[in-house]
């Protein structure tokens, strides 16, 4: 059985964020390769990390929620729409962490890290959207 792996990160210095390429990309995966098995390893984005503003509102991250829910809907719609094989989908990242590229200057995970209080975690809002995201109706 042959299978894809994809990993996308929507990095705000390369990368634009376009929702429906991820479908397109799938549906060229899938006439170009005779539809494998695809598993998305990582698709996400960062923020700016601003120290100004306060970790409550650090918590809200409507746009991350915006981002994933886009393309979710695109990656449903390659799947039952055009019968594309995809299997997974990870987000890019569970944690705030260092990025070689970026250091500690963006921040990409549905958890935020305070990186001055002992590493301490707390859910951002897009947490809670992908539990409820993936909780059974």
């Amino acid at each position: 059985m042959t299978s894809l792996s994809i990993d996308l990160e929507a990095n705000s210095i390369w990368l634009y964020i376009v929702p429906w390429g991820m479908r397109s990309l799938l549906n060229y995966v899938k006439t170009r390769y005779g539809n494998p098995l695809v598993i998305i390893t990582e698709n996400g984005m960062d923020d700016a990390n601003n120290s100004s503003i306060s970790i409550k509102d650090a918590l809200k991250d409507e746009k991350r929620i915006k981002y994933h829910n886009d393309y979710l809907t695109n990656v449903l719609a390659a799947i039952t729409e055009d019968g594309c094989n995809v299997k997974g989908y990870f987000a890019w990242s569970l944690l705030d962490n260092f990025e070689w590229a970026s250091g500690f200057s963006s921040r990409f995970g549905l958890y935020y890290v305070d990186y001055h209080d002992k590493l301490r975690r707390y859910a951002k809002d897009s947490a809670y959207w992908f539990k409820r995201f993936l909780a059974p109706n």
